[in-house]
């Protein structure tokens, strides 16, 4: 399995978030559960896989009409080219279409229940190699009231700077000035040649994670507290697969 991937700048136009709060905001320590234990494949072109995930409620009440939606919306070549859209036609694809349900968990989840999903994920012949990107969704009710929840690759980078850092460069996570109830992770999908080793990508990834892990306590420690804006979310909340900023908007 890829881990989630970090460290790349995106330059890609990607479907915005207005930026004023469209749905009630859960505190970070809610949000930040709900959605975790990501895990990508590594396929080869014609090969067929599944993502995996763990839906979980941590809130008072029960979790009721959940959809987890799923998309592959970039793509990093693997021969040094800049990231891009995913090719048409050939980017590996999940049942539902692009952006449908792909997962449709239990009816009500209760409280300190989780749902735990492998979702078949094909990859077509023509793909070519690289490491493609899949942003989530999670949209359910609670007591009547609607809730959403998405991952980085569905706002700009102007709206994800605005709402990621204090005016001192320090960051955090202001879900309500991106729109939403709050952030989930993404994970990524890795093509490649079956004669490539497997055992490199797994180095690579593990590299990745401990570099993540150790700027996020870094960044941690720097931070003190601050009324009105929230702190950063726990290392499995990783904003995006391909790195938590970008230097243009884009898709």
């Amino acid at each position: 399995m890829a881990v989630v991937a970090a460290g790349i700048l995106l330059v890609l136009p990607v479907i915005g978030t207005p930026a004023a709060a469209a749905y009630p905001v859960l505190p970070d320590r809610d949000w930040s559960p709900i959605l975790g234990a990501l895990g990508g494949p590594t396929l080869t072109p014609g090969g067929a896989g599944s993502v995996t995930f763990r839906l979980e409620n941590p809130l008072p009440d029960p979790l009721v009409g959940t959809r987890v939606s799923l998309q592959v919306y970039a793509f990093n070549p693997t021969n040094g080219g800049a990231v891009q859209s995913p090719p048409a036609g050939s980017a590996p694809t999940f049942p539902g279409g692009t952006l449908g349900d792909n997962a449709t968990p239990p009816a009500e989840l209760p409280f300190g229940t989780s749902w735990n999903e492998s979702l078949p994920v094909t990859v077509p012949s023509t793909a070519p190699t690289g490491d493609y990107a899949v942003r989530f969704s999670v949209t359910f009710s609670m007591n009547n009231t609607s809730y959403l929840l998405e991952s980085r690759g569905f706002f700009s980078a102007t709206a994800w700077a605005r709402a990621t850092e204090y005016p001192n460069g320090t960051p955090t996570i202001n879900a309500s000035e991106l729109g939403v109830s709050g952030v989930v992770p993404e994970t990524s999908i890795l093509v490649s040649p079956s004669s490539t080793p497997a055992v490199l990508y797994v180095v690579l990834g593990v590299g990745l994670a401990f570099a993540a892990l150790g700027a996020y306590w870094w960044a941690r420690s720097e931070t003190k507290s601050r009324s009105g804006a929230r702190r950063p979310s726990p290392p499995q909340s990783a904003p995006t697969a391909f790195g938590s900023k970008r230097s243009n908007d884009g898709d």
